[in-house]
């Protein structure tokens, strides 16, 4: 008798217990309470942050370096090769950002009146043209490494300051309703 009221009990306090925490947690990504680390922090300015990947594969750029005096053809093919590891880890940092501002945008969006429902398809509609142009960079960067093309990134960071001007001008639109 007493394990069937105990068992239900400490169900229910564990679901509570869960409950308060995933509150607690979405609040303070909500309400940027982010720890000091830079790399958890949001961006001050996308454009700031990702315009190195505007240079870093540009044929200019790796022509001026084959054009060096003295520089070897394995320290060319060495240096693209770094330059390319640096462009993707950029870019994943580039689908982090974008997925930490989708999650707030969903979080703000559970809040939205009726007349705002439109919003959850316009934000699917953002993440899918965020995702297809994504995918068309990861292609030009395997054209890339096989000699061919350049990579065009201005659309995705272009994408990323729009997205996040959504996330801005949302916050005032909830309060000028309430």
């Amino acid at each position: 008798m007493i394990i069937s009221i105990l068992v239900p009990l400490t169900i229910v306090g564990l679901l509570v217990a869960l409950l308060t925490y995933a509150r607690s947690r979405s609040s303070a990504l909500v309400d940027n309470e982010f720890p000091s680390d830079p790399s958890v922090s949001d961006r001050e300015s996308f454009a700031d942050y990702y315009r190195p990947m505007l240079r870093m594969l540009d044929s200019r750029e790796l022509a001026a370096a084959r054009s060096l005096h003295g520089v070897a053809p394995s320290d060319i093919s060495r240096f693209r090769a770094r330059r390319i590891a640096s462009f993707r880890s950029y870019l994943s940092d580039m689908r982090l950002d974008f997925h930490r501002i989708e999650f707030k945008m969903r979080y703000l969006l559970l809040s939205a009146s009726a007349q705002e429902a439109d919003l959850v398809q316009q934000l699917n509609g953002l993440k899918l043209k965020f995702q297809l142009q994504l995918w068309t960079v990861e292609f030009q960067i395997l054209a890339f490494r096989l000699g061919y093309g350049s990579i065009e990134i201005t659309p995705l960071i272009e994408m990323l300051e729009q997205f996040e001007s959504g996330l801005i001008r949302r916050p005032a639109m909830s309060a000028a309703s309430a």
